[in-house]
């Protein structure tokens, strides 16, 4: 066979001297060496049935050590530069004893790329030794643990057309996975799943603004099942191909919004978030749409979709925890009570916007933005209380609403009623405030705070999910009771 002439030797990598940082040479050796004085570049890496492959323009000299506190092996590639898109870049393995492998420009004179892999340490595959090989036919760098078949596949410098195909592939490959199902989670995730185990890798493409993930050996199922895109979805557009033995999924996010990756629950299993990101100027002074994901509305009641525009605010996120007592952090439990009042209004026939559905941080400008785009008919934003005196005894719900708003003030009265009613919680009554959300508004807005997280009664029902849910349904209905009323 022609590759038989290109095959290279294969040299272990690692020592297996744990507890002790081992640092030794490798150079896996091939027919076409490039001399080492040449400039050296990795273009991109990724994800391989058989372990990670690199592709480069020349064989690299690493230096290698492993660490146990935290469990990790470190690969130096001498004299190699990366591409700018893979600085700082994570690859997810979950493989092999791998969690994942970080790349980074570890020195720039001399060039030195370095490669972290993450090692899980309760995984006896993370004990494995590797290997490296280099194709120089393909300039691919195949890194593999020892017991790994070798299988070498080339690697287009293009992360968006991956040449998939294999060279001499060995009798033992695996079979592929089969994607079979997308779908978006309650909290606004995409979650893809296969049938078995696979390995893929992300990477965003900043001049389309496409996300994509390319998961190796791979086939999409004829009987794919995917989930609709509504009008109002952050997600344009979801596209799968079948290039070779790899499938590439290409997720178009609207401005202002972004995919990333999240931790795998299982390896048939990928969950990616779909947030705002409240990082990115928006063109136009134009805001983002907010994620409708976390309920699809139900065929049956499509035709009545328009009844009012509702948009769900939970405050704080991310690295604002807001009100903090009992063990418990604001952001967290208010979130829970803000899907499930969206829900509920949804199945009421309304039409909701979500200003985030995950722990995210989002200024208070751009949530106001948010339901001004929209032409939002009610805004309501969902908090917790707290006393900085640290009285315990202190308890109750109080809705506030924008002062001089006679609609703030009638649409706060009727959620702070059903809010009593349903949770039998002490009234305190709804109350005029200056707050941002509710003051910068247009359309009748109020800020509910369900209760406080410094009273241990009523952080234990904040925490408490049923109760959550009873909070959730009764907001719902005083916010449906003042839009009946006002015939909007």
């Amino acid at each position: 066979m022609r590759y038989r002439q290109l095959a290279v030797g294969i040299s272990m990598i690692i020592a297996t001297s744990y507890g002790i940082p081992v640092l030794e040479k490798l150079q896996a050796q091939s027919l076409n060496t490039a001399n080492q004085s040449d400039a050296i570049k990795l273009k991109n890496i990724r994800p391989a049935t058989n372990g990670l492959m690199l592709n480069m323009n020349a064989n690299p000299q690493i230096l290698i050590q492993r660490e146990d506190n935290p469990s990790r092996l470190i690969l130096d590639l001498q004299n190699t530069s990366l591409t700018k898109e893979l600085h700082q870049a994570n690859v997810p393995i979950n493989r092999f004893g791998v969690k994942q492998v970080r790349v980074a420009q570890f020195q720039s004179s001399p060039e030195i790329t370095r490669l972290v892999f993450d090692l899980d340490s309760n995984d006896p595959n993370s004990k494995i030794a590797w290997k490296s090989q280099y194709i120089a036919a393909t300039n691919t760098l195949l890194l593999s643990p020892e017991n790994q078949v070798a299988q070498a596949i080339p690697i287009d410098s293009n992360p968006t057309s991956p040449s998939p195909t294999p060279i001499n592939p060995p009798s033992t490959i695996s079979s592929p996975a089969v994607i079979e199902r997308l779908s978006f989670s309650k909290t606004g995730q995409l979650l893809i799943f296969a049938n078995q185990p696979f390995n893929y890798q992300t990477r965003l493409d900043r001049t389309s603004g496409i996300f994509n993930i390319i998961v190796a050996n791979a086939k999409i199922s004829p009987n794919l099942q995917r989930p609709s895109l509504t009008a109002n979805s952050p997600v344009e557009r979801i596209r799968l191909s079948q290039v070779g033995n790899f499938v590439e999924i290409g997720i178009k996010t609207i401005p202002g919004w972004l995919v990333r990756d999240t931790p795998r629950l299982n390896n048939q299993q990928v969950q990616l978030q779909v947030s705002l990101n409240s990082n990115t100027p928006f063109p136009n002074n134009q805001s983002p749409l907010p994620n409708n994901n976390p309920s699809i509305p139900n065929p049956q009641n499509t035709g009545d979709r328009r009844r009012g525009v509702i948009i769900v605010d939970a405050g704080h996120g991310g690295r604002d925890p807001g009100a903090i007592g009992n063990g418990i952090q604001e952001k967290d439990v208010v979130l829970p009570i803000s899907i499930n009042l969206g829900k509920a209004l949804q199945n009421m026939g309304y039409t909701v916007y979500y200003t985030r559905t995950n722990d995210v941080e989002i200024d208070l400008e751009p949530r106001v933005a948010l339901a001004e785009r929209v032409n939002a008919d009610v805004f309501v934003s969902i908090h917790a209380n707290s006393l900085a005196s640290r009285n315990n005894s202190v308890n109750g719900v109080e809705t506030f609403f924008a002062r001089g708003s006679t609609l703030g003030r009638e649409l706060a009265s009727n959620v702070q009623s059903q809010i009593i009613s349903a949770t039998g919680a002490t009234d305190r009554n709804a109350k005029a405030a200056g707050f941002y959300v509710i003051s910068k508004t247009s359309m009748p807005a109020i800020l509910v705070e369900t209760g406080f997280v410094t009273n241990p009664t009523e952080a234990r029902n904040l925490n408490n999910p049923n109760y959550q849910q009873r909070m959730a349904d009764a907001i719902a209905r005083g916010i449906d009771q003042f839009m009946r009323v006002r015939g909007r």
